[in-house]
């Protein structure tokens, strides 16, 4: 035995190093338990950024992030914790006072996250599995890195045992964890991402072989800046008078979304609808790939995502991947368009277009009506006519359903079958959805997203409601250079349709407040908050029965 051979110094020397390494892995196991509690809004930022790590560092490193500015003043108050004991320490040589830096460091921790868990989250923390995975690789790193950190300056220490302060202060390194937390969140990101890129590889190559045993399968792609979602349920509702049909949920439109709607599928199902969204150009090309659609549908293009995709030509060489992918079939575009008319014109599939008062298109609308009931309006096809009525605001929504009656009649479903299944459908969330409050408001939400044409149309609607009209707004995002500047439109085109502003956060909010004063709207009457809470609660002294407020691009908690 070890104790045999030693001397009894040595042993005792070895002993209470291993002491020593246990009480740093302790120490460091304790130290990513606090910071992982501190980690939770940036596991939420990066889930919300669709695990998209250049969306995630965009967030992270923008000028007017207050969260990093709060990591960094906790990480600074903690670091002069540690130095006022050391300083105390000269005073009160007690074995206990070096330890009140951890009792001040827990301290101003736990103000921090009592801070934090008091904010209400628009999304909560979805704890997938690719999160949790993502979770326990930080949680590792973190341990690492505390042991790592604090053996390094112990070894400084007592190779200077000379140096007092060092001595005394090895331990404050545990200060800077704050303030590295969101990059520890990045780090076991990149950790990950080998495993997670090839086990999404294998999930979209399985939902793809699925897809290619289907050979009696109709396909139908769907793609475009805006009404995707609408097109899609519309058409749904439409062929499900003849087919069986089954559609990817919400905005479930990237390879993981269809991929999960695929494993679904079965022999017993006739249609698959599949919404396709883009970000980048090679994004639709990916998702056709995977779909293989014997149909395309192109709703609209317009500057949406121009951060990523930086010109309006690139947006639309992006979503004409649909078509590129497609050897045979047809394919179906808005004839309410310009770049989607430019679109058909060069398209050498069986085409056709469908819009409102459109005579040359294939389907097209005339006399639309919208008003606080819904929408009226008459279906034209080939000589012959339907009235119809639906629930849905607008003539965008009437647009969204010519082109999805364009692809039912060549489904088959009749003009009389489209105008019952028109009749009968259902708002969709968050997309001009109207509810009225217990105290007679009439709310619109029109929360989903928003883009430069659908701002337009939420306008356009709210300007046929009755009473006090009130518009609340973060402003349109994701625009790259030309943010500002169409915000500043949206203001101007606001001034002519609302009694009210109330404009949430800032950025683009203070180039819509520039608009609307710029059009002569009073600044009594605009009204700037932090959140949408804050919104909510000024509401309450505007607004009366009758009174109409619309709410345009809730967005989620990365651009708070």
């Amino acid at each position: 035995m070890v104790f045999d051979i030693l001397p009894l110094s040595q042993n005792v020397s070895e002993l209470f190093a291993g002491i020593a390494i246990l009480g740093f892995f302790l120490i460091g196991f304790i130290n990513a338990i606090l910071t992982s509690l501190i980690a939770y809004r940036y596991f939420q930022v990066i889930q919300q950024c669709g695990y998209v790590s250049y969306e995630y560092k965009k967030w992270l490193l923008r000028r007017d992030n207050t969260h990093l500015t709060r990591l960094a003043m906790l990480s600074q108050l903690s670091l002069l914790g540690f130095l006022l004991t050391n300083m105390a320490l000269s005073v009160f040589n007690k074995w206990w006072v070096p330890y009140c830096g951890f009792i001040l460091y827990g301290i101003f921790l736990f103000v921090y996250l009592s801070a934090e868990f008091k904010t209400k989250n628009k999304l909560p923390l979805v704890f997938t599995k690719r999160m949790v995975r993502l979770i326990l690789t930080f949680f590792i790193t973190t341990v690492i890195l505390s042991v790592l950190l604090i053996f390094m300056v112990n070894g400084i220490a007592l190779i200077s045992p000379e140096n007092y302060l060092l001595l005394n202060f090895r331990y404050a390194v545990l200060c800077l964890f704050p303030v590295l937390t969101p990059f520890i969140v990045l780090l076991a990101y990149y950790i990950n991402s080998p495993f997670e890129n090839a086990n999404n590889k294998k999930y979209v190559l399985a939902a793809t072989q699925k897809l290619k045993g289907y050979d009696n399968l109709i396909k139908i792609g769907i793609t475009g800046s805006y009404g995707k979602t609408t097109v899609k349920e519309v058409l749904k509702a439409m062929l499900s008078t003849k087919y069986k049909v089954i559609a990817t949920p919400e905005s479930y439109n990237t390879p993981l979304g269809i991929s999960k709607t695929v494993n679904k599928l079965d022999d017993s199902y006739d249609v698959f609808i599949a919404e396709m969204g883009a970000r980048h150009e090679g994004d639709i090309k990916e998702l056709a790939n995977i779909v293989e659609p014997n149909i395309a549908v192109i709703t609209g293009v317009t500057e949406q995502h121009l951060e990523t995709f930086f010109t309006i030509n690139n947006v639309k060489k992006t979503k004409y991947e649909l078509i590129e992918s497609m050897n045979s079939g047809k394919a179906y575009f808005s004839s309410d368009n310009k770049y989607t008319i430019e679109m058909y014109e060069k398209c050498p599939l069986s085409k056709y277009l469908a819009g409102i008062n459109s005579e040359n298109a294939f389907v097209y609308a005339t006399n639309v009506v919208v008003n606080e009931q819904g929408t009226t309006f008459t279906l034209n096809y080939n000589g012959k006519s339907v009235e119809c009525n639906t629930a849905l605001y607008g003539k965008h929504n009437v647009q969204d359903i010519c082109l999805a009656s364009a692809v039912a009649i060549n489904l088959g479903i009749s003009l009389n079958e489209i105008s019952s299944a028109v009749a009968s459908l259902k708002q969709i969330k968050h997309r001009l959805e109207l509810t009225v409050n217990e105290n007679g408001v009439k709310v619109l939400d029109d929360g989903y997203n928003a883009n430069v044409e659908g701002v337009q149309r939420a306008l356009e609607v709210l300007k046929e409601f009755t009473g006090k009209k009130v518009v609340i707004t973060p402003g349109i995002v994701e625009l790259g250079l030309y943010e500002g500047e169409h915000n500043y439109e949206f203001g101007v085109k606001m001034a002519s349709v609302c009694n009210y502003a109330i404009l949430v956060g800032r950025g683009s909010a203070l180039r819509i407040r520039e608009g609307l004063l710029s059009s002569g709207f009073s600044a009594g009457n605009i009204i700037m908050v932090k959140d949408l809470e804050g919104a909510k609660q000024e509401l309450t002294s505007i607004v009366t029965n009758g009174d109409t407020v619309l709410f345009i691009n809730d967005l989620p908690d990365k651009y708070s």
